[in-house]
């Protein structure tokens, strides 16, 4: 189990979700978590941050130093509210800087056609980091792309009779070997779909094309 900490629930916002970086907030959220899940510890718990989009610049007295906030994480873990310390959203100088905390995961949006944080992807796994991209299909946001609509990705698709979104996962889990996937999906059949996706063999000559798509970096 995990839970994700840095902003709080605000149904009426204009996103549903309200910055909350503050030290004081994660522990908040923390003893919460703790109390609503009946729980007297929580496995794993990923901070997030904006330091790599996409997302919702913080301002005022939302931009926390990351070196305040792992101060705070480090003293829940010490106090075994917390095993696990992730991070989420985090450029590399970030990444870094925080290294001898001993992180867990880091979670940040990345696929085959949006790799822009791809030099993390390797420090993580210098550092026995798990890397755990969200959005792993792209086409999240507006301008970002989609996986699925890459006219390689869909002939590779045809070639292998899979679908598209399969050979987008199975790139990923091909292209680092210290990748676990988190594909969203409410529906049963995209979810046993994503997970026959570790079984999918891509050659060489279809990683090589697709390593090849113009993508965004």
């Amino acid at each position: 189990m995990q839970v994700k900490l840095g902003g709080v629930h605000d149904p009426k916002g204009k996103i549903p979700v309200k910055p909350a970086q503050r030290p004081d907030e994660l522990r908040t959220s923390v003893e919460d978590n703790l109390i609503s899940l009946g729980m007297e510890q929580i496995p794993l718990v990923n901070l997030r941050r904006s330091d790599f989009g996409p997302g919702v610049p913080f301002e005022g007295d939302q931009i926390v130093d990351i070196d305040d906030q792992m101060a705070e994480m480090i003293a829940m873990r010490d106090e075994g509210k917390i095993g696990s310390i992730g991070l989420s959203g985090i450029s590399l100088e970030k990444l870094t800087r925080v290294l001898s905390a001993d992180i867990a995961c880091v979670q940040n949006a990345y696929s085959l056609v949006s790799r822009e944080c791809e030099n993390l992807i390797s420090v993580c796994l210098d550092h026995g980091i798990a890397w755990v991209p969200f959005f792993p299909l792209g086409g999240a946001v507006p301008g970002w792309p989609k996986v699925t609509d890459q006219s390689k990705v869909i002939d590779i698709a045809k070639q292998l009779s899979i679908t598209p979104s399969q050979v987008g996962l199975a790139w990923l889990l091909r292209h680092g070997e210290n990748t676990l996937l988190i594909p969203g999906t409410a529906d049963v059949g995209h979810l046993e779909e994503n997970l026959t996706s570790a079984s999918v063999v891509l050659d060489e000559q279809a990683m090589t094309a697709l390593n090849d798509l113009e993508t965004r970096r």
